[in-house]
């Protein structure tokens, strides 16, 4: 595979695209000692890799049950206790192979065990090779709220192997495709306009447009954290529809809905507080609409109002005691607002709840 890369300072990270094992087991095996954190469908799933990683004198391997709930202090302090039994040392390397939860947490253990080791980033679904893995954003969730903990730590390399995306159920390839509709609104028509003609190969896992539309997303997220590797700026625009879709899954107990899932009702919600603020055209909302009707699945879990309204309180993009939002104000454009009223934020709420995405109570 020939990489794409992204630079953060002066490091460059390496990303490899495509259907091979290879780049995984070559790093693994040239590793001085590595430590593997293997989530456990994929361990089952792929029991011949799970094999040939067990092979490799120099790997402690941890198989990990993936769950929001297990992406807490408690599994970190796990992991760290076994490492330090198993003389992992400070030039060690961290396998994190898994979706989201496993390269979050795992990302985080090597943030700071003996105060921070290398990593490579293996993501297993389609929504951890768009988003998760790429930027260095790692931590585990507290009661509060989701991501409360973690740190900014750049992994040494990431390695998307888009064979493992055979075996995604539809539900995580709909996660997925929910943070690629976010990139496609921020990064404009060329994008959107590919989205819209392709969906239905990428919902029926067409090999080639699979990879075509990581490599987009990738590259879309990449010149966001090369310009702003902590998110202090610019990056923040990233967070389109995730204040009001990290409310919905805080308030539902993160076992609900998918992270993607979340994310395309707070886009929704957002695209339609910014049509109400005359921030966005209706064409353009109407689009947006389209799009997540031919995305989402069409769900009755219940939600609550206040809670959620509640939850965004905690809200990490928070500055001077106001909820700050990422509004679209077109297709390859946004905006953050900190002005928006409540009674906007409430009716987009029930504007979801009546296309079907949830029962808000």
């Amino acid at each position: 595979m020939k990489p794409l890369s992204y630079r953060v300072n002066s490091t460059r990270i390496p990303v490899y695209i495509g259907d091979s094992d290879s780049p995984l087991m070559s790093q693994l095996r040239s590793a001085q000692r590595a430590a593997v954190v293997v989530d456990s469908t994929v361990a089952t799933l792929y029991k011949n890799l799970l094999d040939e990683i067990s092979s490799v004198d120099a790997a402690v391997v941890s198989i990990f049950h993936a769950t929001e709930e297990n992406k807490c202090l408690g599994k970190v302090e796990e992991l760290l206790t076994l490492f330090l039994e198993k003389n992992i040392r400070r030039d060690s390397v961290l396998f994190a192979i898994g979706g989201g939860v496993t390269g979050d947490l795992a990302g985080f253990v090597a943030a700071v065990y003996q105060r921070g080791i290398g990593y490579v980033h293996v993501p297993t679904t389609l929504l951890a090779m768009v988003d998760s893995s790429v930027g260095g954003k790692v931590g585990v969730n507290h009661s509060v709220g989701k991501n409360m903990i973690g740190a900014f730590h750049q992994p040494n390399s990431i390695v998307m192997n888009t064979k493992f995306l055979d075996t995604l159920p539809k539900e995580e390839l709909t996660c997925g495709l929910g943070e690629i509709v976010k990139y496609a609104v921020l990064s404009g028509e060329p994008f959107f306009d590919f989205l819209e003609k392709n969906h239905l190969k990428l919902l029926n896992k067409e090999k080639r447009s699979l990879q075509k539309i990581v490599r987009m997303s990738v590259e879309t997220k990449k010149r966001y954290v090369e310009k702003d590797p902590r998110e202090l700026g610019v990056r923040t625009h990233l967070n389109l529809g995730h204040t009001i879709g990290h409310a919905i899954e805080a308030a539902t107990g993160y076992n609900k809905f998918k992270h993607g899932e979340a994310v395309l009702m707070g886009l929704l919600a957002e695209a339609h507080i910014a049509m109400h603020m005359k921030l966005l055209r209706p064409s353009s909302f109407e689009r947006i609409l389209k799009m997540v009707r031919l995305i989402a699945r069409r769900r009755d879990e219940q939600v609550s109002l206040e809670e959620t309204l509640s939850r965004m309180a905690y809200d990490k993009k928070m500055k001077s005691g106001k909820v700050r939002f990422v509004l679209p104000n077109g297709i390859g454009k946004v905006v953050i607002r900190d002005d928006v009223p409540m009674n906007s934020v409430v009716d987009a709420m029930k504007f979801v709840a009546a296309d079907g995405l949830l029962a808000l109570v």
